[in-house]
């Protein structure tokens, strides 16, 4: 093997490759279709005329293995290439027929060291064929690993997560809109997850959670902006934008070349979001009644009444052992599993000066979130094409009836699945967490 003359440092993001042309001929699509892919279409040419195509057409998995020889020949060939983690969000726009002259291209989306392998980092790229007639055949996203030219000498990036953090430490992510981000290691091993908190909640009251999960995964939490332990959004605006930006650091910032993501109500549209912003980030996502809802669905003026209800809420308590009385016996923080609510009330006020406490997520921040709910309208889903499953519990009260958006969430994007919780409502994560985990682990892993 010759040595390699491309390196990770020499994808930029905004590049584009020409990979050159692949003829696709009548005896080769026939060969391809008998021993891969054995539809008549495919491989009776005589048949195919009575097919839906009026003709013989490739696999679409020819011409992604087309694309494939084409992007090994011009670029794996000549590069430190160290495989691949898949490839996704593949679609077949136009038939491809004997006799057509494809074009294959590659944008670089991303590049991204590898916060815990020095000598490597990940390529996010978008692959697109085009025919004679320069309409595009195929198209699909995938991430490529590629060593690194000085992998001793230039760090691994510039705000990576420390692999060697241990459960409960703290990294401190700048968002892109210049947030500090407080994102915490919650233990385990395996694959890199990050848990996406509900509004008004902050990452370590998924502790209960992140136990069980952590015996399949590394487990990482977040606190949104002006959620936790993390800094206020610019402007006071809690545009969920804003969320999807913060999840996008905190990806960034593990540097996992495999990432997954759990995310629970506004968590999980932020998950949502960032995905979008880029394919690719996450492998695949467990969402528990993400607030993914129709257009216009709160457009009216005190059409929120969450935002309402946190504009109520009291700020101040004499100490957290109160907070926790309070809470223990009032709707709807009651329904939460004693672990996880104790966990909540730790994490979720600061100390004042005389001894008292206050919410870190005061009133008027998780009145404005909730009213910036709609940030990923279910009519827009549809171009997010990430592995997913969207859950949701059976039992509807006054305090949230997001579950009922749930199955139309999963209808509506390309690659989810909807699962429902007997008996749990939209604090299910927090409710039930060793069974909620179960099913996110089987659904993430074996899904």
């Amino acid at each position: 093997m010759s040595e390699p003359t491309l390196f990770f440092e020499d994808f930029a993001p905004g590049d584009v490759i020409e990979l050159g042309t692949y003829e696709m001929t009548e005896d080769e699509i026939i060969d391809f279709g008998r021993r891969f892919d054995p539809q008549y279409f495919h491989t009776d040419p005589q048949a195919a005329v009575d097919s839906p195509f009026g003709g013989l057409i490739a696999s679409g998995w020819h011409t992604v293995s087309a694309w494939a020889r084409l992007w090994i020949d011009t670029v794996v060939s000549r590069a430190d290439g160290r495989g691949s983690p898949g490839m996704q969000e593949v679609r077949w726009f136009e038939p491809v027929r004997p006799g057509d002259l494809l074009t294959a291209t590659v944008e670089i989306l991303d590049a991204r060291p590898s916060s815990r392998h020095a000598d490597r980092g990940t390529v996010f790229i978008g692959c697109k064929m085009t025919n004679q007639h320069g309409r595009v055949v195929m198209s699909c996203h995938g991430r490529g690993l590629f060593g690194r030219r000085h992998p001793l000498s230039e760090p691994a990036g510039s705000s990576p997560a420390p692999s060697d953090a241990s459960p409960g430490d703290t990294v401190k992510v700048r968002s892109a809109d210049g947030v500090d981000l407080n994102l915490q290691m919650m233990g385990g091993s395996g694959p890199d997850l990050l848990i996406c908190h509900a509004t008004g909640f902050h990452g370590p009251a998924y502790r209960p959670l992140a136990q069980y999960l952590a015996e399949r995964f590394t487990v990482w939490a977040l606190d949104f902006r002006g959620h936790g332990s993390s800094g206020p959004a610019p402007g006071d605006d809690y545009a969920w934008s804003g969320m999807g930006a913060d999840v996008a650091a905190c990806a960034a910032a593990v540097g996992a070349e495999r990432l997954y993501g759990f995310g629970h109500s506004m968590g999980g549209a932020a998950l949502l979001l960032a995905e979008r912003s880029r394919p690719g980030t996450f492998e695949r996502l467990f969402l528990y009644e993400p607030i993914v809802l129709p257009r216009g669905f709160f457009d009216q003026p005190g059409n929120n009444p969450l935002s309402a209800g946190a504009r109520n809420r009291r700020e101040v308590f004499g100490s957290r052992a109160e907070a926790l009385a309070r809470y223990s016996n009032r709707s709807p923080l009651a329904v939460m599993r004693a672990d996880a609510l104790a966990a909540y009330v730790e994490g979720g006020f600061v100390d004042l000066p005389d001894g008292r406490v206050r919410l870190a997520c005061s009133a008027e921040t998780e009145a404005r979130t909730f009213e910036a709910s709609g940030g990923l309208p279910t009519e827009e889903a549809s171009a997010i094409s990430v592995p997913a499953t969207v859950a949701a519990g059976t039992v509807i009260t006054g305090v949230s009836n997001a579950g009922v958006f749930a199955s139309a969430i999963a209808e509506a994007l390309p690659q989810a699945r909807f699962l429902s919780f007997e008996d749990l409502g939209h604090f299910g994560p927090l409710e039930a967490p060793g069974v909620v985990a179960a099913a996110a682990v089987r659904e993430l892993l074996d899904g």
